[in-house]
């Protein structure tokens, strides 16, 4: 009798392992997912940070130093794709505003899965972040 009992347990078991099984894993792509555009946001505020500043210290063409510090240190993370500086205020001579936008594009490995989940893009997470520093002068 003991015998019999174990192997019907091992058939539901088993079923509860096939059900249980695709939902972790979807929890678990999508833990990651998240993980990856938290660090994609935080890519590109530094990376936007690093622009303006470096553009604000710049003594020449305050713009094209910002422009391309931001464009070295975004396209130093490995995740992001697309990225793109834009100069919103280029600043220039002592005490004017400089700032710049930088945003790229973060790979969702639930994008087929997107007609699920409501508001998820279906393709990338697009992620921005802008930065503002006066320009100093000597």
């Amino acid at each position: 009798m003991q015998g019999q009992f174990l192997r019907s347990n091992r058939g539901i078991e088993t079923l509860e392992a096939a059900i249980t099984t695709p939902i972790a894993v979807l929890v678990m792509i999508a833990a990651v997912n998240l993980g990856m555009a938290v660090f994609g946001q935080q890519a590109v505020q530094a990376a936007a940070r690093e622009g303006a500043r470096m553009g604000s210290v710049a003594q020449e063409c305050a713009a094209c130093y910002a422009v391309s510090a931001a464009q070295s240190a975004i396209e130093a993370t490995p995740i992001v794709e697309n990225p793109e500086v834009t100069v919103l205020a280029p600043g220039g001579t002592a005490g004017s505003i400089l700032r710049i936008r930088v945003s790229a594009q973060i790979p969702n490995f639930i994008g087929p899965l997107g007609a699920l989940f409501p508001g998820l893009p279906a393709g990338r997470f697009t992620v921005s972040a802008e930065a503002t520093f006066r320009q100093e002068g000597w």
